[in-house]
């Protein structure tokens, strides 16, 4: 049997793991230095010819997740992280699927992510896959609902690149469109093929409410409804089988006060007809309002949820500073592609890629892997 990386005397803790790797480069001809103790952001510098290189080393028993590499590139963008030209994430597991899903949004990006070995780096950007895919998925189809406090917080922009953020992870998904404006129709048409370089892409089809049928999308492993606003006019059969069921808001007076008393109601409603189902209330349209406004506003927003989260240990009321979906020109304008060719529009979700990023979409694939971190839709691929 092939030992894992963990199991070498190398990998045993993170100074012996962080050692390892710093010989390894040595003993391919670069300059190794160690910065201040904690310093951070890395953990060494590299150097050879013109590249000057952070490197993080990640010593888990777990593979990466999306929300570390994030961390990461966001320091690479910051002011300090700006002296090097490169930037090489090394672990001793491997990466989680929306881990590799996030680094393959990133195309030809400076960051370098790979798994250290005995005797070298098998890097994942490339040709190189170095985790085994997933497991046949289990029979069945997860259901997801998203719904509102009010208009205009974002709940068909969630549920389709949530949708997205699926897709990119090599899962079908069916979109299916119960609010009455048929927005999600409007916008993203009868669907998206979300292709994959290593093999069939992923689709993502959209469906009306009123012809929606199981049959209709059965190699959908994953199916999302833009609920209704008016909470009457969804299906209770529907509704009690959701297994996740968002509720988008905003971070501001407005929506922690006004919205928070309209979710919570929402939520009762959906316990009335599913008691099983995990509720996550997600910050969108997030902008930053600087770190004393933002642990003000933080600590409303937990304060309006605290007595629903003692007494339904299924409601999540996810902290802003560690998953939202954050403001952009992206999500803002997604939908003037309708605009630009109404006759003939064409389909496309907001991850187009600037200067090798895209937050919309790192933000939808790190909000995918915290639900699957935190209530177990990790089923998926066992």
């Amino acid at each position: 049997m092939t030992a894992t990386t963990l199991e070498y005397n190398f990998a045993h803790d993170f100074t012996h793991f962080e050692q390892h790797v710093a010989k390894i480069f040595h003993k391919h001809g670069w300059t190794v230095e160690t910065p201040k103790p904690n310093q951070p952001g890395y953990d060494l510098v590299v150097k050879k010819n013109h590249c000057v290189a952070a490197v993080q080393v990640k010593w888990l028993k777990n593979n990466v997740t999306s929300t570390q590499l994030t961390r990461f590139a966001d320091y690479l963008d910051s002011p300090e992280g700006q002296k090097f030209n490169a930037g090489i994430f090394l672990t001793t597991k491997g990466f989680g699927g929306p881990a590799r899903a996030l680094i393959k949004s990133w195309g030809d990006t400076k960051i370098r992510c790979g798994v250290a070995t005995e005797n070298g780096f098998n890097f994942i950007n490339g040709d190189v896959e170095v985790t085994p895919p997933p497991e046949p998925p289990k029979p069945g189809k997860i259901y997801f609902g998203v719904f509102t406090c009010k208009g205009g917080v974002g709940k068909t922009t969630v549920a389709a690149h949530l949708a997205g953020a699926f897709a990119l992870q090599g899962f079908n998904v069916a979109l299916v469109d119960l609010d009455p404006e048929k927005n999600l129709q409007k916008l993203v048409g009868d669907g998206v093929y979300v292709p994959n370089s290593r093999g069939m892409g992923a689709t993502i089809e959209v469906f009306d409410g009123e012809d929606w049928d199981e049959d209709a999308a059965r190699d959908a492993k994953i199916v999302i409804f833009d609920c209704s606003p008016a909470m009457e006019r969804n299906s209770p059969e529907l509704v009690a089988k959701f297994d996740y069921c968002l509720i988008p808001t905003t971070l501001n007076p407005l929506g922690i006060n006004k919205h928070g008393k309209v979710i919570q109601e929402t939520v009762k409603h959906i316990r009335r007809i599913n008691n099983t189902a995990h509720l996550f209330v997600l910050v969108n349209n997030f902008k930053d309002p600087g770190n004393r406004r933002l642990q003000i506003l933080k600590r409303a927003y937990a304060d309006i949820y605290r007595e629903t989260s003692k007494i339904d240990n299924k409601f999540h009321c996810i902290d802003p500073e560690q998953v939202c979906i954050r403001a952009s020109d992206l999500l803002y304008y997604w939908g003037i592609h309708i605009l630009e060719n109404p006759e003939h529009p064409r389909s496309e979700l907001a991850f187009n890629l600037i200067g090798g990023r895209c937050y919309p979409r790192e933000d939808f694939i790190n909000l995918a892997d915290y639900i699957e971190q935190e209530a177990g839709i990790g089923i998926l691929r066992e």
